[in-house]
């Protein structure tokens, strides 16, 4: 049983339409992240878009010296080849390889394979289709916080299906990974009260925080 925080980032200064929702407090966020897992002793698996990844370069030894995990956060997989080709070089020029990514949603039915795919060791995304390729794929079980509060619902919501989520899984002796975006955090969960309840109660379930690659390395196959 293992429960996986991925973090996804994709903010920039300049995206207008992500920064009138929910402002620009990813950068802020991502300190609070990295003091509350020094006091609770939580990894986080952190995926980064080519476009945060060039905005904040230095934020790359930031999240790895801390000992989290660091991988690639592709937001538009329909265009995939192209975005990867230009991870690899914005990754080796920071001195550090991706082996696996994330995206938002499920992967597009359509897109079934790109080049470069062989070279990436795990997929997390929505569950549904997956790239027909050996990549081992680790699905998204919770609702993700800018989905349910898009329906009109609040973080406290959010919070209680999250953890009946956690509680259900663990019964099952089944892992668990959930997704949040720093920049949505900063608007709808600034002092990270949330959040850290989330992880309490993972503890309190049984449930072992690991990462992706963790769980990869490991060979503890996906559910």
């Amino acid at each position: 049983m293992y429960f996986c925080l991925r973090a996804d980032l994709d903010y920039v200064p300049w995206d207008t339409p992500d920064a009138a929702e929910f402002g620009h407090g990813e950068p802020a966020m991502v300190l609070r992240m990295l003091e509350l897992t020094r006091r609770t002793g939580t990894k986080i698996h952190f995926f980064a878009s080519n476009r945060s990844l060039m905005a904040f370069p230095t934020m790359v030894d930031a999240l790895l010296s801390e000992g989290h995990d660091l991988d690639w956060y592709c937001k538009h997989p329909e265009d995939a080849s192209e975005r990867f080709r230009v991870s690899q070089a914005i990754f080796a020029d920071l001195n550090h390889q991706a082996i696996g990514m994330a995206i938002r949603g499920s992967w597009p039915v359509e897109y079934q394979d790109f080049p470069g795919l062989d070279q990436m060791q795990f997929l997390s995304a929505e569950p549904g289709s997956k790239p027909p390729s050996n990549l081992a794929f680790f699905p998204v079980e919770t609702r993700i916080m800018r989905q349910v509060l898009q329906t009109g619902s609040n973080v406290r919501l959010w919070t209680e299906q999250v953890k009946i989520q956690l509680r259900e899984r663990a019964t099952r002796n089944l892992g668990v990974t959930l997704a949040v975006r720093p920049q949505v955090l900063a608007k709808h969960d600034p002092k990270l009260n949330h959040l850290n309840e989330i992880l309490k109660i993972a503890t309190a379930a049984g449930l072992q925080t690991m990462t992706l690659r963790d769980l990869t390395e490991d060979k503890i196959p996906p559910v």
